[in-house]
């Protein structure tokens, strides 16, 4: 009695409300149909526009993103291409530290490589995906500014070093800006934050020196870098993980 009551309020009855709801639900099903869009897709871009484009960057090129990539491209056990990942960033690592100044000539030529061969494969895996269909993401394009920015910095040598110091510094800010932000988040869970702090204030200090001036202290970025790389190469591993408490 109390719904016919309400509904008489609304001016139609129980069953005509239940059947606008349905064409309300009908007509989101239409537009995302429209749009190219499923619920789980419009979900991801809610969570990227959550977090920053600095942090997408960093998560990106992170050992715990790319770990479990490799392993469901290649079918190999997690474990395994943990431990392939640690060899090769320790092997990085000390030719950073050992060989500075042929890593500094060769630079140009190790990013714009990567930088093609990156281009290239997101390039065919945006066609064969079909993602040129939506404009929503922008994987054919950014692919191809990729491909095109690492040939250039094939070519033009003298200018690409300090280009890519440039860029290298506003990465390591970004890093900064990482390593602060989870040591606020930290702080707010009332835990230990000094070893985000510590990683916060060299990254910054490294990265505005490296924008300073960019010829100047480019090798000594490389070399910190290697150091890096071998204490990612140590504390991404299983067994360092759970005996420092990491996971």
């Amino acid at each position: 009695m109390e719904d016919d009551e309400e509904y008489s309020y609304t001016a139609y009855s129980e069953g005509t409300a239940n059947r606008l709801r349905r064409a309300e639900i009908g007509a989101d099903e239409e537009e995302l149909a429209y749009t190219g869009y499923a619920d789980s897709e419009l979900a991801e871009e809610e969570k990227a526009e959550r977090s920053s484009y600095g942090d997408f960057i960093i998560e990106e090129f992170s050992s715990e993103v790319n770990v479990p990539r490799v392993s469901k491209i290649t079918r190999l056990p997690r474990g395994v291409v943990t431990y392939i990942f640690s060899a090769l960033y320790l092997a990085a690592g000390i030719l950073c530290v050992v060989l500075t100044d042929t890593v500094q000539y060769v630079l140009p030529y190790i990013v714009g490589a990567a930088m093609v061969a990156y281009g290239f494969g997101r390039f065919i895996y945006a066609i064969v995906n079909k993602e040129y269909r939506t404009v929503k993401t922008n994987q054919t394009a950014t692919s191809l500014i990729v491909l095109a920015l690492g040939i250039m910095i094939l070519v033009e040598n003298d200018w690409a070093l300090e280009f890519i110091s440039i860029i290298w510094g506003v990465l390591g800010l970004f890093e900064a800006a990482y390593a602060l932000n989870h040591a606020f988040s930290k702080i707010a869970a009332s835990e230990s934050c000094i070893s985000h702090i510590i990683k916060a204030l060299i990254e910054g200090v490294l990265a505005f020196m490296l924008l300073y001036e960019p010829s100047h202290h480019i090798s000594l970025h490389i070399m910190v870098f290697g150091i890096n790389l071998m204490l990612d190469a140590l504390t991404m591993l299983p067994w360092v993980k759970r005996h420092l408490n990491l996971e």
